[in-house]
């Protein structure tokens, strides 16, 4: 009767909402026993303990994982649920316990923000159709990378050894001077100036990838 009331997942809504903003608000500069790292730790835990509830309602409801396929552990979404909860338990239990590999586990409070897909059916839904279609989209980004291939082998052909340039920055001449007198490679040498090829040309086929993505 409580894990199917419409106010339960309403009242954890709402909890999981108020954690996200909490996390929001955390700065790795603030002062560990400063009064705002002391408050959002004691809300941290309140919300923690609230999870932690509910984590263990849903269990004696559905049965952990050997009662039918309804079962709380069966149900990819309660997995990341369970995840979550059991790594905020385990970091409360073990504060003060200086050890890399607990306070870690803290890190997986950001994915409290996920529960909230889980709650709403409409964006589970999304959720489920974007995993879905990963192998469509593969096949799509296949196609694309296969384009940009005979692109950059077609701009290879027409613009290879046509992007250098000269610098001339250490050199003092005026830009107009620069147009008039540096035509060609021999120019630029002539003045003292560097033939460059700048970071983004078509002189080899992976670079010429490059360039056209970044175009």
């Amino acid at each position: 009767m409580i894990c199917s009331h419409k106010f339960f997942d309403r009242f954890i809504l709402i909890l999981i909402c108020i954690s996200t903003i909490t996390l929001a608000f955390e700065t790795p500069l603030d002062n560990p026993k400063g009064l705002k790292v002391t408050i959002l730790t004691y809300i941290d835990y309140v919300m923690s303990s609230f999870f932690y509830c509910e984590c263990l309602t849903k269990v004696f409801a559905m049965g952990f994982m050997a009662c039918g396929k309804d079962s709380y552990i069966r149900n990819p979404w309660n997995i990341l649920d369970f995840t979550i909860v059991l790594s905020a338990l385990v970091s409360m239990i073990f504060v003060n316990v200086d050890l890399k590999a607990i306070k870690s586990l803290r890190i997986l409070r950001v994915l409290r923000p996920l529960r909230i897909v889980a709650k709403n059916r409409g964006l589970k839904l999304a959720i489920t159709s974007l995993f879905n279609s990963l192998p469509n989209i593969g096949n799509l980004l296949l196609i694309v990378v296969f384009f940009i291939f005979l692109l950059a082998i077609l701009c290879m052909t027409l613009f290879s050894g046509q992007f250098f340039q000269c610098s001339t920055d250490h050199i003092n001449l005026s830009y107009y001077q620069q147009n008039d007198l540096i035509l060609t490679q021999q120019d630029c040498l002539n003045y003292g100036g560097e033939w460059i090829n700048p970071d983004f040309h078509f002189d080899t086929v992976p670079k010429a990838m490059i360039t056209l993505l970044s175009i």
